[in-house]
């Protein structure tokens, strides 16, 4: 019964974060974003109670600073330093989900998917590489490092959840890649918005994969170590 009552709340926060963003909606916006990192914290350390404490540790550490780049883009129309910013804190972010995923692959005890099957690195990379192309000259200079070190970073964190494969609970991987898959398709789109084409609808759908992106992640890493 409790679950159904953290996922009922959990399920106002969404709705309520991407209508505001949806509306233009400032005020309910800045009431209902910065709540969705915090009930997925809260709900992570409530079911963690029996996992490893540096796993814990990581995983808020990732929470709280993809909360601090929650805060921060929602500001990002009044300067590019809130941009930029968001985009630093969201850095941070990844590296954490890096260091994460790697620890839940040592605690395993198994081999790194990767470094069995590396070839599958190919298919990052060559993202990466067309994503550099695309905004290439759309960029200024300070924005092209930051994008591009980003781009890096949160390619590295979906490589390191498909690092996970055969290293634990298969629905634990299932979740945390796919998580990491709409993190990409997400941020995709922020770049694809913001400096290319500015699409109808676009920050409803970035919002919407980057919250189903977290929950799965969180969900994921709960189910390691059900």
């Amino acid at each position: 019964m409790k679950k159904i009552l953290f996922h009922i709340l959990f399920g106002i926060i969404a709705t309520g974060t991407i209508l505001s963003n949806y509306t233009y909606n400032g005020w309910a916006m800045y009431i209902f974003k910065p709540l969705i990192m915090i009930w997925i914290s809260g709900y992570f350390l409530f079911h963690a109670k029996s996992i490893d404490r540096k796993i814990v540790k990581l995983a808020l550490a990732a929470f709280v600073f993809s909360w601090l780049g929650d805060i921060f883009l929602m500001f990002a129309d009044k300067g590019e330093v809130f941009f930029a910013s968001g985009i630093f804190a969201f850095l941070i972010s990844q590296i954490f989900y890096i260091f994460l995923f790697l620890k839940t692959i040592n605690l395993s005890g198994k081999k790194p998917f990767l470094r069995k099957q590396p070839f599958w690195l190919i298919a990052y990379i060559a993202y990466g590489l067309v994503f550099v192309i695309l905004l290439y000259n759309n960029l200024d200079t300070l924005l092209r490092i930051a994008i591009f070190i980003y781009i890096a970073a949160i390619l590295s964190m979906s490589s390191m959840a498909l690092n996970r494969l055969g290293n634990g609970h298969p629905v634990s991987f299932i979740l945390v890649f796919t998580g990491s898959l709409f993190f990409v398709f997400s941020d995709s789109l922020i770049a694809i918005d913001k400096f290319l084409y500015s699409f109808d609808h676009a920050r409803a759908v970035i919002l919407f994969t980057y919250i189903i992106a977290q929950y799965l992640i969180m969900k994921g890493i709960l189910k390691q170590y059900e």
